[in-house]
């Protein structure tokens, strides 16, 4: 029998999951063995889970058995302790991030081996499952609320929590815009990679609210003939940047450019790059979080401040997970009932040999 272990999330404040009771129902039925570490903070509670059929443990993933593959969504916290297992999540090692070779270091040490959620595509080259969509709804409902907040504020914006669903994030983002005075249609909105999943959430958000919002749609062709850093983002109020990095690009915001700014007050980096060398919104150094979203961007101008969080549709946990989940599922239900994986998932564990390979760690 297979063995598949949801562990629970390193990550503070993430409440997404990457499968839901209703996978694990499938799963069970055709005889995988999913057992469920325990956590209160997950969008579906344990006894949701042992009721689809989970076996529920107070254990932590380093003591299953070494069979067993270790699901999850995002990264391993900080450790120096080997890694036997096989784990899927989001790694954020692939890409040059930093900390990338002392993470896989663990993996090379104990044997075990990532089969990153990001690194996933179908035969076509396309990702089987991304939070894009949800991730620039959220990111562009923050960037409204950011405009709006440090309008008629000097203090901090406030911590964060997840809004029970779309409806209750829409009603914020509008009252807010109101209180402010930017309801009426004065608001511009610059959005980067408008075309691509991230970028249908932050436009399908705006179109969503009863306030007036005017929005200015770029994608790769506006961005391939714009001069860099891109003077345009700061003739609105709200840049939201939705490009997934896949390679260097020219930077589009920077200090020198934010020491000319007047009317630009928020940039929502929905993308989230800091860490890579190849980050193109130069004007900050770390992701942002939940209990302090916002970080005043470096430049001499007047303030302009980043939103970059790196785990945004944690924000809106239930839609998020049950979109995410059933695009994963078919591959994941595949990968622990197969005897032989499948292109997908041997891509996949190629990556992360490569990875290894690339840091003098094979």
């Amino acid at each position: 029998m297979k063995k598949l272990w949801l562990r629970k999330e390193d990550k503070t404040g993430e409440r997404r999951v990457p499968i839901t009771p209703a996978e694990v129902v499938e799963l069970v039925q055709a005889g995988v063995e999913v057992t469920v570490e325990r956590c209160n903070q997950r969008c579906y509670t344990d006894a949701d889970y042992e009721a689809a059929g989970a076996l529920l443990t107070d254990a932590i993933w380093q003591q299953a058995p070494r069979d067993t593959v270790v699901l999850a969504l995002k990264e391993l916290a900080d450790s120096t302790e080997p890694v036997a297992h096989s784990q899927i999540h989001f790694s954020h090692t692939f890409k040059g991030q930093e900390g990338a070779k002392e993470m896989l270091a663990r993996y090379a040490r104990g044997g075990g081996a990532i089969y990153d959620l990001e690194f996933l595509f179908d035969t076509q080259g396309r990702r089987v499952a991304a939070f894009g969509y949800w991730a620039g709804y959220v990111g562009a409902a923050l960037g409204l609320l950011g405009v709006a907040h440090y309008s008629i504020k000097s203090t901090d914006f406030p911590a964060l929590q997840p809004f029970s669903d779309r409806d209750a994030l829409l009603a914020t983002v509008d009252t807010a815009l109101q209180e402010s005075g930017w309801d009426d249609g004065s608001l511009s909105v610059l959005i980067m990679g408008a075309l691509g999943r991230c970028g249908s959430g932050a436009r399908d958000l705006i179109a969503s609210l009863r306030s007036e919002v005017r929005v200015t749609a770029w994608d790769l062709p506006e961005f391939t003939a714009a001069d860099k850093p891109i003077r345009e983002s700061l003739a609105h109020e709200l840049f939201v940047n939705c490009v997934y990095l896949r390679e260097p690009i020219a930077p589009m915001i920077d200090a020198d450019l934010l020491s000319e700014s007047g009317r630009l007050k928020i940039i929502s980096d929905v993308s989230c790059d800091p860490t890579s060398a190849d980050n193109p919104i130069r004007v900050y150094d770390a992701i942002t979080h939940l209990h302090a979203p916002f970080v005043r961007a470096r430049g001499e101008g007047d303030a302009v401040f980043v939103q970059a969080i790196d785990h945004l549709p944690t924000l809106l946990p239930r839609e998020s997970s049950q979109e995410y989940a059933a695009a994963l599922f078919p591959y994941l239900f595949d990968f622990m009932t197969s005897d032989a994986p499948s292109s997908t998932w041997v891509a996949a564990r190629q990556r992360f040999e490569q990875a290894l390979v690339s840091y003098g760690l094979r």
